[in-house]
């Protein structure tokens, strides 16, 4: 009963748990490397016009500091193991939602150690008429193993965040015709 009922459920519930605290994680350490920094968009981006050509230069040193510091920041917290006491209503194991929310709860201590994986990527779309959207993705995949007394689990956790979404205005033609060929 224990293995079919109470593990399946444990896991499941530590693994919400550590998808939440990894995302946080994410969140925190991204802003307080973009707000140590005073990046803001514009500094991540220029767009360079001379007569008829114009193009989009991305800062990549500065695009690349943030994914280094975002990646080590991450592994360094990921990578400190921290105990932590989830407590978990007896009503759950139940499978019956009326039952889950019942007072007693039985403590369960897991910790979670991992790493993390940052890079970036960038998009150009068209956005209208001479018009391209240019973005730039912090891309982060996060491994993390959650370790308790009675199951281990691994979970791989990825996120995508935007750091620049820009459109770039090009000259608008004195006429413009859609005419598909095909």
């Amino acid at each position: 009963m224990f293995n079919h009922f109470i593990v399946p459920i444990t896991s499941d519930i530590c693994q919400k748990y550590a998808i939440t605290k990894v995302n946080n994680e994410i969140n925190n350490i991204t802003d307080e490397i973009i707000n140590s920094m005073n990046i803001k968009t514009s500094d991540l981006t220029n767009e360079i016009n001379t007569n008829e050509l114009s193009h989009i230069n991305l800062n990549s040193i500065l695009v690349n500091t943030i994914t280094n510091k975002v990646g080590a920041n991450l592994s360094k917290k990921m990578n400190t193991p921290e105990y932590n006491n989830i407590q978990i209503p007896i009503g759950v194991f139940s499978g019956i939602p009326m039952l889950s929310q019942i007072d007693f709860k039985i403590p369960v201590n897991i910790t979670s150690i991992g790493d993390a994986k940052v890079d970036y990527e960038t998009s150009l779309t068209s956005a209208g008429v001479n018009q391209v959207s240019y973005q730039v993705w912090l891309n982060i995949e996060c491994d993390v193993s959650i370790v308790s007394p009675v199951f281990s689990k691994n979970v791989n956790i990825k996120r995508k965040l935007l750091l620049v979404n820009t459109v770039f205005n090009g000259k608008v033609p004195n006429g413009y015709a859609n005419i598909n060929l095909k």
